[in-house]
């Protein structure tokens, strides 16, 4: 039976502009050849990682002669990415956030999950997309909790899973 791990010790990184393929092709991980550079900050205090998946939408066409509708599907949507943060000014991720919402250019993120096997240089289980960065918003609480701050990333096709390693750690990450 496979091991389950929990969220606890996900990391989340922010790229460099990416460019999508010329062809309407699902992305690969060959889509994102600076993954071993050191182009890949990571967004600190993240509280809550938001839905990797997408949606697809479902056709239905009723006929006044039957009983039941014809069910087809029909295209798919990669979905809104919203994460929450607690506010750290200095972070370096969350500048690149802030300086990259609005922009209207794609972004490369990483997410790194916490299921590294035993090695010499090993890596979680990755998530690689590319989305745009929509106006990170900072909201307060109740007396005794932090501030945070929700930022939606709109992504950009399908997400490029990528298996744990326990050698050869392709993240190149500049802290």
């Amino acid at each position: 039976m496979a091991q389950s791990f929990p969220v606890a010790g996900a990391n989340l990184f922010i790229g460099g502009v990416f460019v999508p393929p010329t062809t309407g092709r699902l992305l690969t991980i060959d889509d994102f050849p600076e993954i071993g550079d050191s182009g890949f900050i990571r967004i600190g205090k993240w509280q809550t990682m938001g839905a990797l998946g997408g949606d697809q939408a479902t056709i239905t066409q009723a006929y006044i002669n039957e009983d039941y509708d014809d069910v087809q599907m029909g295209t798919k949507n990669p979905g809104v990415m919203q994460n929450t943060f607690g506010v750290l000014d200095a972070d370096p991720g969350q500048i690149a956030l802030y300086a990259a919402a609005g922009d209207r250019r794609l972004r490369s993120f990483i997410v790194e999950l916490p299921d590294a096997p035993v090695g010499a240089s090993p890596h979680g289980s990755l998530r690689l997309f590319a989305a745009y960065v929509k106006q990170p918003n900072e909201q307060g609480g109740e007396a005794n909790t932090m501030q945070a701050m929700t930022c939606e990333l709109v992504k950009f096709r399908n997400t490029v899973k990528v298996a744990a390693s326990a050698t050869g750690g392709p993240i190149g990450v500049a802290e």
